[in-house]
């Protein structure tokens, strides 16, 4: 078996890159769980291994759309070999790329797509994971009732079957719908029961779970327990470099200080997120963020500070293609503000 047949083969790769506004895609639904490959066919599958590379390469170029269209002609070339575990593992590829661009409808009916050929080939990682993914669709549609029901059976299924990373999602989707139902004390302790069997090579998944237990602590008004648990989902997302989770758990430790209040290490959160703002090529939120910095030197008599802040973020929102957006009309009127000070 080829490196790339390889890559395939596994079922579940752990999350989500999901992308698109294109039509539902329209797959057969397998007939038979065993999958045929001709010898004289390997032509034809080769060319659907490349279609599935192109398809990555594209995707990572930031050109989702095309990557999708790739993908589909990938899976027609799967069809004609018959080879349902690579059209399964093409549509988990698939259908992550509608979720990633919030085509989410489209999304959920790609995930179904997949779990149909999951449940036919018997493949119970693919059918975790794309059940589990199905479940955060409906919490995030507040269809809990659906999302409970669904998520109680996943969650079974994978302490079945052992599956580490599965189990904590499902763990963790539970505490979600618990939450979402006001009881709090629940979703804690599921979270917790979550990060436990938490795969460690799954670091970055298991410091989202500690910024929703810290969301249920500050609906408790636990602040002290909420900075503890968004501080150790930034210092994982430190430890990563990843940008995404530093940038949520820096967002909510600033809320949370706010709550105590710690006005210098909210000083320190706020030029460090304007920072990393500008690191991911986001010039409105560090132009927001500095508006915020300035606000809190203000509050503090100190004019010098509050006067350079007010600058930056009028600096940086000057840079957006909108010459008349917000930050920069907020950031002008703090500057002209200040100047009648």
């Amino acid at each position: 078996m080829s490196r790339k047949r390889q890559r395939m083969s596994v079922s579940n790769l752990g999350a989500t890159i999901l992308a698109v506004l294109m039509g539902v895609i329209v797959v057969p639904i397998p007939t038979q769980a065993q999958t045929t490959v001709k010898t004289e066919n390997r032509a034809v599958r080769d060319e659907a291994d490349r279609l599935l590379d192109l398809g990555y390469d594209q995707c990572k170029d930031g050109k989702p759309r095309e990557a999708i269209k790739t993908w589909l002609y990938a899976i027609g070339y799967y069809r004609r070999v018959n080879d349902q575990s690579a059209i399964a593992y093409t549509l988990a590829r698939v259908s992550e790329t509608y979720e990633l661009m919030g085509a989410a409808n489209t999304a959920q009916d790609t995930i179904r797509q997949r779990l149909r050929y999951a449940n036919t080939l018997q493949d119970n990682g693919a059918k975790l994971e794309g059940s589990n993914n199905l479940v955060s669709f409906e919490i995030a549609q507040n269809k809990l009732e659906a999302a409970a029901k669904l998520n109680q059976a996943t969650l079974d299924l994978a302490l079945q079957n052992d599956q580490g990373l599965n189990t904590a999602i499902a763990l963790n989707n539970k505490a979600l719908i618990a939450g979402r139902y006001g009881d709090h004390m629940a979703a804690i302790k599921l979270y917790y029961a979550a990060i436990k069997v938490h795969p460690i090579r799954e670091a970055i998944g298991e410091g989202y779970i500690y910024v929703n237990s810290g969301d249920s602590f500050m609906a408790l008004d636990d602040y002290k327990s909420a900075i503890t648990n968004y501080g150790m989902a930034l210092t994982i997302a430190r430890q990563y470099r990843n940008y995404a989770l530093m940038s949520v758990a820096s967002d909510r430790l600033i809320t949370a200080y706010l709550e105590v209040p710690n006005f210098h290490r909210i000083e320190d959160l706020l030029q460090n997120r304007s920072s990393l703002a500008l690191v991911m090529g986001d010039r409105e939120t560090a132009a927001i963020v500095q508006r915020y910095l300035g606000d809190l030197y203000l509050s503090f008599g100190n004019l010098p500070k509050a006067r350079f802040a007010y600058q930056e973020s009028y600096d940086f929102a000057a840079m957006l293609e909108d010459s008349s957006s917000l930050p920069l009309r907020e950031a002008y009127y703090k500057l002209q503000a200040l100047e009648k000070l």
